[in-house]
């Protein structure tokens, strides 16, 4: 498998989801998530249009790690026989601006 690393990936505007891909074809088999370390609000992992005040649409909530250590990490991977999964259909937030998550994912 061959890895994409996005790097790291920011909110500008908390509460506007910020999506991974704008483009339909970018599909991978494993999608990777890290809390970036010495960051200080939650981060968010959901789909387009989620709400992490009602947390509608959010798949999973990322704690910070101002202090070093362990960071938490979430990953999605791709059902056997499916054709993948699209970026374009994750987004992340955050409660802090210009702060994110560390991305990475893998395609065949």
């Amino acid at each position: 498998m061959i890895v994409t690393a996005k790097g790291r990936v920011n909110v500008t505007t908390p509460g506007t989801p910020t999506a991974l891909s704008t483009d339909q074809r970018v599909t991978a088999n494993r999608l990777f998530f890290q809390v970036i370390p010495g960051l200080t609000g939650k981060t968010y992992v959901g789909v387009p249009g989620m709400n992490k005040s009602t947390l509608a649409g959010v798949i999973r909530i990322l704690w910070p790690n101002s202090a070093g250590g362990f960071s938490e990490t979430f990953t999605v991977e791709a059902q056997e026989g499916t054709d993948g999964i699209r970026l374009l259909d994750y987004v992340i937030d955050a409660d802090v601006a210009g702060e994110g998550l560390l991305v990475s994912y893998w395609t065949e």
